[in-house]
């Protein structure tokens, strides 16, 4: 009986707030719709004065969309000493080829090789007698370097592609025209969505022997009592049976490939359209305290440009997003080409709101913007189109003030 009174009478309290909130609705409806209709009883009586509050609303809108800033597509040409980016696509992409008569290939990083062939070492005897030799690059800091016996001039050892995998980072790109030497780091960076694959550096030995030097390595296969430990150097001949070889790298490995001459005008040592994310055009200076590293701009000179707005890029100056710590975001690396005596040439395009330059990050100098109509106009359209909105919008705010202010206005 008690728990039937307290369902009643919460029933009923329920109730009575129901009735309090639709009366209270109906009158905020009812207040609105009596305001509407003195307004429009009002503005029957102005027609002008509302055809005004129209243009005005009509001139603000289009304003508004010239100030809104909107994603426009941007293109670069950069003279750079280096670069850094990350190969964002799905498939393998050939980022390297056809690189002829090499002096010297160096790598450092752990990987694993085997070499098929005849053997040749003064300093450890029992290789001579061996026609495969398996390899372990055990760390960081192990090499592999090959050389030609002979001239350098004279050189067969050639790269016949490098190929990236899925989400590899190239970092340091650099081209030493002094040395005529290729450096670059390749570290492989693997996803759960994606097989982990390693990249593939194809090389031409030749018929000819080359000369082989080890460092921080391991011979899973063979004992040589002359070797101590695996920081002692080994340097051996090899006349290769299997003229092709591929080294798998699927560990971060840096890479420097010094050639006997640049490229003819109509050879490519870099493939162009390499589609990418986190490009840079800076190198870090490190002190040993993360505090107090350094970012130092390797932009020699160059232009960018997007919305019909074209600025110029001197040496050291930094070329950056909206947000200075945010890389600008380059979707395509169209083409990169060694420049002598002067550096690498990055062409690239991208997609972004703004484009900030500056010797420093956090103190810009010039900017690029665009607008929402920057992709539907053309731009002295827009700067024409805004001044005289502009114009309009001043004298129609001149108008509504000068007759608010009369006396016969309510």
């Amino acid at each position: 009986m008690v728990f039937r009174q307290k369902t009643s009478k919460l029933l009923r309290i329920i109730k009575n707030l129901i009735i309090v909130l639709v009366r209270s609705v109906y009158t905020v409806i009812k207040f609105i719709f009596q305001v509407l209709n003195q307004l429009g009883k009002y503005l029957a009586g102005k027609r002008l004065f509302v055809i005004v509050l129209l243009l005005l609303i009509i001139f603000g809108i289009v304003s508004l969309f010239i100030l809104i800033p909107g994603t426009h597509v941007f293109e670069g040409n950069l003279v750079v000493k280096e670069v850094s980016f990350t190969y964002n696509d799905q498939q393998p992409k050939l980022f390297l080829q056809s690189v002829r008569r090499i002096k010297k290939l160096e790598t450092e990083g752990i990987q694993t090789l085997t070499f098929t062939g005849k053997f040749t070492s003064q300093s450890s005897p029992k290789l001579n007698q061996l026609n495969t030799l398996k390899i372990n690059l055990t760390d960081s800091q192990s090499k592999l370097i090959i050389t030609p016996i002979n001239s350098p001039i004279t050189s067969e050892i050639d790269l016949n592609e490098l190929r990236l995998q899925p989400n590899t980072k190239v970092e340091g790109l650099t081209y030493d025209f002094y040395r005529q030497r290729i450096a670059f780091s390749l570290k492989p960076q693997a996803t759960p969505e994606l097989d982990s694959q390693p990249n593939i550096l194809n090389l031409y030995l030749g018929e000819q022997p080359v000369k082989i030097s080890l460092q921080g390595y391991k011979l899973p296969e063979v004992k040589l009592p002359e070797i101590q430990d695996s920081q002692t150097p080994l340097e051996f001949t090899l006349n290769p049976d299997i003229k092709e070889l591929n080294l798998k790298i699927s560990q971060d490995n840096t890479i420097y490939l010094t050639a006997s001459e640049l490229p003819e005008d109509d050879e490519q040592w870099f493939r162009s359209k390499i589609t990418t994310k986190d490009v840079i055009f800076e190198r870090l200076e490190r002190s040993g305290d993360i505090r107090d590293d350094l970012a130092i701009s390797t932009i020699i000179e160059g232009k960018v440009q997007m919305a019909e707005q074209e600025r110029e890029i001197k040496q050291g100056q930094f070329l950056m997003a909206a947000k200075p710590d945010m890389p600008l975001d380059i979707r395509l690396i169209r083409h990169i080409q060694i420049l002598p005596k002067k550096g690498l040439e990055v062409r690239f395009v991208g997609k972004t709101q703004q484009i900030n330059i500056g010797l420093d990050k956090n103190f810009p100098v010039s900017s690029i913007k665009g607008s929402f109509l920057d992709g539907i106009l053309p731009r002295d359209t827009i700067i024409a189109v805004f001044s005289f909105t502009a114009g309009m919008i001043t004298s129609l705010l001149t108008y509504i003030i000068e007759n608010a202010s009369k006396p016969d206005s309510k």
